[in-house]
């Protein structure tokens, strides 16, 4: 049985709605990797940028995402598949919310970053992309091969484990520097949450789709 068919009954405005929307968000997750790379490259003008880009697309994801919640309203669904969609939809929107106010952190508090969190920083942020990539496959997924979702969400668990570790050795690195003032440790702690928190963002995305997956392929 084509997936698809459990939520729309070969209905498929919503579909090709949420393939846009997927689209955007792996838009998003490199607008976002390299307005933060420009970021630690010094390359201001290029973050500026990006990070206006990363906010345009976000607009459009918000009045994307506005669309579908309407025409789920109106699509001849049961009320248990609409409402499953819509708790996704709702999972869904906090990824790129956390992009925008990660990058908003960074724009207002122009952190100071030391010269030895580059490449850790840049690690982070591969693996993050790498988690969003895998959370769109795994979404795509649950329209089009139900037994493809787990292995994608299992990649999502995989990239934010990796974001989880070199989060943990940058702060503590954060605190033991006694040269740190009081104040800068605690800014660069905010921004290694605000990275961090993307991809716990999307595992918990994933875990939704998974649920989403098994609920409607017993």
């Amino acid at each position: 049985m084509n997936p698809l068919s459990l939520f729309f009954k070969k209905q498929y405005a919503v579909e090709e709605k949420i393939q846009r929307l997927l689209r955007y968000l792996e838009d998003m997750g490199q607008l976002y990797r390299g307005a933060y790379e420009a970021y630690l490259d010094g390359s201001y003008d290029d973050f500026a940028q990006r990070n206006e880009d990363l906010n345009k697309i976000e607009k459009e994801m918000d009045d994307l995402g506005l669309q579908i919640q309407m025409t789920l309203m109106r699509e001849s669904l049961m009320p248990d598949s609409r409402d499953d969609l819509l708790w996704f939809l709702t999972k869904l929107d906090k990824v790129p919310s956390s992009f925008k106010h990660s990058l908003g952190a960074i724009a207002i508090e122009k952190p100071e970053i030391p010269q030895d969190f580059q490449d850790p920083l840049k690690k982070m942020l591969a693996h993050t992309h790498d988690a969003v990539k895998a959370l769109a496959h795994a979404t795509d997924s649950l329209f089009t091969d139900l037994r493809a979702v787990r292995q994608h969400v299992e990649e999502v668990g995989r990239q934010e484990s990796e974001v989880d570790k070199v989060e943990y050795k940058l702060l503590r690195t954060v605190f033991e520097n006694e040269k740190f003032e009081l104040a800068r440790q605690y800014q660069l702690k905010g921004i290694l949450k605000q990275l961090g928190a993307v991809t716990n963002l999307a595992e918990d995305v994933a875990d939704a789709v998974l649920i989403l997956a098994t609920k409607h392929s017993a």
